[in-house]
């Protein structure tokens, strides 16, 4: 059993989630809000960050890490050809270092506060980033039914983020229809998104 040491809305958390259920591996995701679980995840990071996966004896305190782990044993997140595994790695980079810019102002800013303390200009500013950064995803998508030909790491990544997108009230334009159509078919495929989505996603899928 693999434990998972993860909060519900970390992007890089639910992206790991993502690929254990694509994989199909039985993992234990165990929230920091109990003190049990918090006291265990403090002895595994030296950085005080989440996710940190728990294999055996094996500690991985680094998302894209757990996913090159689960693929070298799973053989489950990545096509068989070089150019659509390089490509799923870049896009998986691009999902950890670019497109979460826009979408963490928007979450920062709107989380846990009434709606009368936002900063306008803080959500307008991350709106137009999060519009300014999908051109390359939708150039990069195509015609293809996924990020890299196939449901592969890239997938994980980036559905974790748009969840997290659309949950804080960023839209998919719909100039971007190949984008919109990607992550309806992520939603409502046989990826796991669902199972393994936080509660702000789903009652914002409910809503929806």
């Amino acid at each position: 059993m693999i434990k998972l040491y993860d909060k519900a809305e970390c992007p890089f958390c639910w992206k790991v989630r993502l690929a254990l259920k694509h994989c199909g591996v039985e993992f234990a995701a165990l929230g920091l809000d109990d003190p049990a679980n918090k006291a265990a995840w403090e002895k595994l990071t030296p950085f005080g960050t989440v996710p940190v996966m728990e294999a055996g004896d094996i500690v991985i305190d680094q998302s894209g890490i757990m996913l090159d782990f689960l693929e070298d044993r799973y053989h489950c997140l990545l096509p068989q050809d070089e150019a659509p595994r390089v490509k799923a790695r870049t896009l998986v980079y691009y999902s950890d270092n670019v497109i979460g810019r826009g979408i963490k102002d928007v979450v920062f800013e709107k989380r846990e506060k009434p709606e009368a303390e936002w900063d306008l200009e803080v959500i307008e500013g991350g709106r137009r980033q999060w519009e300014e950064d999908l051109p390359y995803l939708a150039d990069a998508l195509g015609d293809q039914p996924y990020m890299a030909g196939e449901y592969s790491m890239a997938d994980c990544a980036l559905a974790a983020r748009f969840g997290m997108a659309g949950a804080y009230g960023l839209n998919i334009p719909e100039n971007h229809a190949n984008l919109r159509q990607w992550f309806a078919r992520v939603v409502e495929g046989d990826h796991g998104f669902r199972e393994t989505a936080p509660p702000v996603v789903l009652e914002w899928l409910a809503r929806a």
